[in-house]
């Protein structure tokens, strides 16, 4: 099924592409039909080991980036939601593909062959700047994960992940959040690279503490800094 003007709209709000001219360069990619991808939730749209896969860019719904273990199993190593990239790290490398994705729920999904970025690194200025700030930023987020993942427990992995993002903690009037969790807990535990038996500890000792209250479908915060100075009480790492 081809994508509504409202999925063309959302993947002009994207971070890679908000505020860029519509219409010419990028109109003619974003309604090419063979390029967009409506699919179901639990579908695999890349595999893992594909060289050159191109960029895809997630208009609405969500996707899991997951590569095998020595086990057999699988571990989750990101979410992709609306708005977002993946693939971005192969492209003019010729370096296959870490990981494959796969829908976690009915998503629509824009295909950017690699030529066609080129295409559009060529014709836009803007936009090339644009994907050299993203490229940046993820490698920023990528390095502050790594060291969150290396020297945090479950409790300050969720808190960094669901809340502070590293450097980016929400700001309210009065220092409340509410978090409507969409994500199985399981996927949730894989990412942060804890047990579920873990996780749940995590959030049992987080809501022990009074810093944060379940809710049906999320958690709420009602001290967002107190929470923050309790898995780093010298302040944020970041």
């Amino acid at each position: 099924m081809a994508f509504s003007d409202t999925d063309i709209s959302l993947l002009y709000a994207s971070t890679l592409l908000q505020g860029l001219p519509m219409g010419g360069t990028f109109e003619a990619a974003l309604r090419t039909r063979e390029q967009q991808l409506s699919l179901s939730d639990d579908e695999v749209f890349l595999e893992a080991g594909v060289c050159a896969p191109g960029l895809y860019l997630v208009a609405h719904g969500t996707a899991e980036l997951v590569v095998s273990t020595p086990d057999g199993g699988e571990k989750i190593v990101e979410f992709v939601r609306a708005g977002g990239m993946l693939a971005e790290e192969t492209l003019f490398n010729g370096r296959p593909c870490l990981y494959s994705a796969r829908t976690i729920t009915p998503a629509a999904i824009l295909h950017v062959p690699e030529a066609v970025v080129g295409e559009w690194l060529t014709a836009s200025p803007q936009f090339a700047l644009r994907l050299m700030g993203v490229l940046a930023e993820r490698t920023d987020y990528l390095q502050k994960d790594l060291v969150t993942f290396c020297t945090k427990g479950a409790a300050a992995r969720l808190v960094c992940y669901l809340v502070c993002q590293f450097d980016k903690a929400p700001c309210t009037a009065d220092g409340s959040l509410s978090l409507n969790i969409t994500l199985p807990r399981n996927k949730l535990a894989s990412r942060l690279g804890v047990s579920d038996s873990h996780l749940s500890r995590a959030f049992n000792e987080l809501e022990k503490q009074g810093l944060i209250v379940k809710r049906r479908g999320g958690i709420f915060i009602p001290d967002v800094p107190a929470l923050s100075k309790y898995v780093c009480p010298a302040g944020c790492d970041w």
